[in-house]
């Protein structure tokens, strides 16, 4: 396989990765038609907000990502602070699921609490592919805890970080 072919592969993969959000959305909405959830209504209400961030910043992550790909310089930048704003409305709403999900019961939030963790990691894969195309400001988007989890479990970030961390400042 040529290089070009290759490189559209692994771009396909990735466009995947970002498409992922839309799955999980799916699924933490669809933990109310549970049977182990015995007030709906209130489970759609504690994940509901969470689930539209996903959402809406998949739409956000999934257009940046084309134009990434396309190459354009000139909109690096722009891309770079719309993809920061999509990253840091998923763990702004992450931090109000734990707080709205203390009115669910053990089972019902057990059940979103499952999905909430998927989101958590795929978060890191994604942040993980557009640090491939542009260098992102991790202390914008998330908590300094959630950069330490990050920089464990995604070895191309840490290196990322490491490097930053190495260039002499102005």
């Amino acid at each position: 396989m040529n290089r070009g072919a290759e490189q559209m592969q692994q771009w396909e993969h990735s466009y995947q990765d970002v498409l992922e959000f839309y799955v999980l959305a799916d699924q933490l909405i669809s933990t109310a038609a549970h049977p182990g959830v015995e007030d709906p209504d209130t489970q759609v209400e504690v994940v509901g907000l969470l689930a539209e961030t996903v959402g809406n910043s998949a739409d956000v992550l999934s257009e940046e990502f084309i134009v990434l790909c396309e190459g354009k310089p000139s909109r690096n930048r722009a891309s770079r602070k719309r993809v920061e704003d999509a990253l840091r409305h998923v763990y702004v709403a992450l931090a109000e699921y734990t707080q709205a999900a203390r009115a669910l019961k053990a089972e019902a939030r057990s059940l979103a609490d499952v999905i909430v963790k998927r989101i958590k990691r795929q978060l890191e894969v994604v942040i993980a592919v557009f640090v491939d195309f542009i260098t992102l400001s991790l202390d914008r988007i998330m908590q300094k805890q959630d950069v330490e989890e990050l920089k464990q479990r995604q070895e191309k970030i840490a290196l990322m970080l490491h490097q930053a961390s190495q260039e002499p400042r102005a």
